[in-house]
């Protein structure tokens, strides 16, 4: 297996952009880490996330707003020698991004937040009543550092014991 390490931001952000949930990674208040899924919006350097006014994840946050939000891409099983255990990897890319939460409290800005949100699943166009605006809480964290990487990309083909074999079944 090999690492492929992804520099490109046109590359980065179509990882991002081809993902339906992300990974948010917090330190809770006993300094543990507390990883959630979330449903997510991308835009300009910025991931936007929602969710209740209250819980864990809004206490975490409250109490220490370095975060951490992780992509990947659906893995795919493949293998250089299907009669090799070792050879047998997963494919994919992923893309790991670090910063800062802050939250959005302005009206007009949550409903900006929300809707760069929706546009990640859908091209409806929405309305949002007042009293639920208030009722969410909508924050975003700035990309202050990513890295992106490929992983299980294949070796080649070029193995001596499978170069033999090979040759023996053609």
């Amino acid at each position: 297996m090999k690492t492929i390490f992804i520099e490109s931001k046109e590359q980065i952000d179509e990882i991002i952009n081809s993902c339906d949930t992300c990974f948010l990674g917090v330190v809770d208040p006993e300094n543990k880490p507390y990883v959630i899924p979330m449903n997510f919006g991308f835009h300009d350097n910025y991931i936007y996330l929602h969710g209740a006014g209250f819980g864990k994840l809004i206490d975490c946050l409250k109490l220490n707003p370095e975060a951490c939000v992780t992509f990947c891409t659906p893995p795919v099983l493949a293998y250089q020698d299907v009669h090799m255990a070792c050879s047998y990897r997963m494919k994919g890319k992923s893309v790991v991004a670090r910063g800062t939460i802050e939250f959005i409290i302005d009206m007009d800005q949550k409903v900006d937040a929300l809707n760069i949100t929706m546009a990640n699943y859908t091209d409806h166009k929405f309305t949002y009543n007042t009293p639920a605006v208030r009722n969410v809480e909508v924050y975003r964290m700035k990309i202050d550092e990513i890295t992106a990487k490929e992983f299980g990309a294949p070796h080649g083909n070029n193995f001596p014991w499978q170069m033999k074999r090979d040759n023996k079944e053609s």
